[in-house]
């Protein structure tokens, strides 16, 4: 698989490449975008809104079960390029918060749910 063209994300400092993603990813990630990214834009704009830290925005929208779908979308992600990886290693790996949210645009591109030219300036 040549991923030289397909974007990156941090997680615990380290440089993640995300290829297309396949429909064994997808049938997890596309649902659980589509739950989470209305919430984290929502939550995006009212602080930017009442020009709050990134800490006022995460409380916006972040408790257990949406930390839990996020990890679970990231690691997803990664284990098209990376099948070896297993979650109980993801899960020990030191991920920011802000870094799992940031990881969400390139994922969705991915996933086919962004088209890269439509939404270049609004991501």
């Amino acid at each position: 698989m040549d991923t030289s063209d397909d974007p990156t994300i941090t997680l615990a400092g380290k440089e993640w490449t995300v290829p297309r993603l396949a429909p064994r990813q997808n049938r997890i990630i596309v649902p659980a975008l589509l739950r989470l990214i209305p919430h984290i834009l929502a939550a995006r704009a009212e602080a930017v809104a009442a020009q709050e830290s990134n800490l006022a925005y995460l409380s916006r929208f972040m408790d257990g079960p949406t930390y839990e779908e996020l990890a679970t979308v990231a690691y997803t992600a990664l284990t098209r390029a990376n099948p070896e990886l297993k979650r109980s290693d993801f899960d020990d790996m030191p991920i920011d918060t802000l870094e799992l949210v940031a990881s969400i645009s390139a994922i969705a591109r991915q996933a086919g749910l962004l088209r890269p030219n439509i939404f270049k300036n609004q991501e």
